[in-house]
């Protein structure tokens, strides 16, 4: 799936973008799923094994950081997973044998998410190889104006 220039970018810079991966209804569903599973946080008062939820988390004002391993709360997180344009994509950086090591869904709720400082994903899973990466998959538009994800070309070449 992906071009010979896409695969040479990921190695020179460690990232990169691939657009259109998923069919507008299917990016539709996980958006309503996630806004039906921020709903449903209302009614907790305390993170567990589904919502990690922000201090100031309410029933009023629902403020759920992440879902915690949305491949088993609803089965469209799966359906994404196992996406076959997702898993080509993946086959073209990593060959065929791929495993999965986690899921997880951040929510960054506008003026009021939690800002995460500049860091190295590497580090915090811990593996024997250097052939892992992290997919994330932008359910909104990510524009300068909302917080992009923001990256360092070539600091995946060191230092950790």
């Amino acid at each position: 799936m992906l071009t010979k220039d896409q695969i040479a970018q990921y190695h020179d810079d460690g990232y990169v973008i691939v657009t259109d991966v998923f069919t507008p209804e299917l990016v539709q569903r996980m958006r309503q799923v996630t806004d039906e599973l921020v709903e449903q946080s209302r009614s907790v008062k305390e993170s567990n094994a589904i919502f990690d939820l922000a201090p100031s988390h309410s029933a009023e004002r629902p403020r759920v950081r992440r879902i915690k391993d949305p491949v088993v709360v609803d089965p469209v997180f799966m359906e994404a997973l196992k996406h076959p344009q997702l898993i080509a994509a993946l086959k073209s950086l990593l060959g065929p044998n791929l495993r999965l090591r986690n899921t997880k869904l951040n929510l960054k709720e506008a003026h009021v998410g939690d800002p995460v400082e500049w860091h190295q994903d590497w580090a915090f899973y811990p593996h024997t190889n250097e052939d892992v990466l992290a997919i994330g998959v932008m359910l909104d538009d990510c524009e300068i104006e909302n917080g992009p994800l923001l990256v360092l070309p070539g600091s995946h070449k060191g230092p950790v």
